[in-house]
């Protein structure tokens, strides 16, 4: 590690004691700046990672100060590895293999050749395949499925606010089928939407908005995710969403 990090880290230590953070001045109008504030703002306490491939966003939540703990799911081998490595030294971020779904039970999951970012349980249409045909499903892994109000009911404290985060390439309203309970104490919901279809059978924009509205959330922001290459279209954003008053 550079001097400069061994430094910049022991001073984010002590600021850490006294509550406060810092972070660089140029990213502050970023997405993740903006999710980070959406955090404090709603007091989130802990942040349910589902589809959390080798710990980018975990990782990211700590950059921007989020001291809180993250439960990360992620149902692949290999990005599970890396993943587990990852939170090995930090005690308040939990590691969890399994694939979020609408009921318990066993699946076969298509493993993707991009360090597993783009594994599916669901099989992968042309669509994606035509904008991102360097993406390919490598292989194959027989992975448990279980519906977050099954495998987090001993996790969670009743009355503890929640953040969830879903990137599980078009199973989102299968994960969100299988979170009755759990949604109770959400309060923030990030996810990705596509605006075409990209994996067999997934809910797109419109109709997720129409899901997540039927469930208690509206949009608070969009950030700009996968592009067609050629057309330079945006096929996919980001989407935040917190619980309505």
């Amino acid at each position: 590690m550079a001097l400069y990090e061994v430094v910049r880290n022991r001073i984010r230590a002590i600021l850490r004691v006294a509550g406060y953070d810092f972070v660089r001045s140029s990213r502050m109008t970023t997405a993740a700046s903006r999710r980070a504030r959406m955090i404090r703002y709603h007091a989130i306490q802990t942040v349910v990672d589902v589809g959390a491939n080798i710990g980018e966003y975990g990782a990211e939540l700590r950059e921007w100060g989020f001291q809180g703990r993250i439960l990360s799911i992620e149902p692949t081998s290999a990005a599970f590895g890396a993943l587990s490595e990852r939170a090995s030294g930090d005690a308040r971020w939990t590691v969890l293999r399994f694939a979020a779904g609408a009921e318990n039970g066993v699946a076969k999951i298509n493993v993707a050749s991009n360090a597993g970012a783009s594994s599916s349980l669901i099989p992968m249409l042309d669509s994606h395949r035509k904008s991102a045909p360097e993406v390919k499903f490598v292989a194959s892994e027989q992975v448990e499925i279980r519906t977050l109000d099954t495998a987090l009911a001993d996790l969670i404290v009743p009355g503890e606010s929640l953040m969830l985060k879903i990137d599980t390439q078009g199973f989102e309203q299968m994960v969100l089928r299988g979170a009755t309970a759990t949604l109770t104490q959400v309060r923030l919901i990030e996810c990705e939407l596509s605006f075409v279809p990209l994996y067999e059978g997934q809910l797109i924009f419109h109709r997720m908005l129409e899901l997540l509205d039927s469930l208690g959330f509206y949009v608070v922001q969009f950030a700009p995710g996968f592009p067609d290459p050629e057309s330079g279209h945006c096929l996919q954003v980001d989407g935040i969403f917190a619980r309505k008053q």
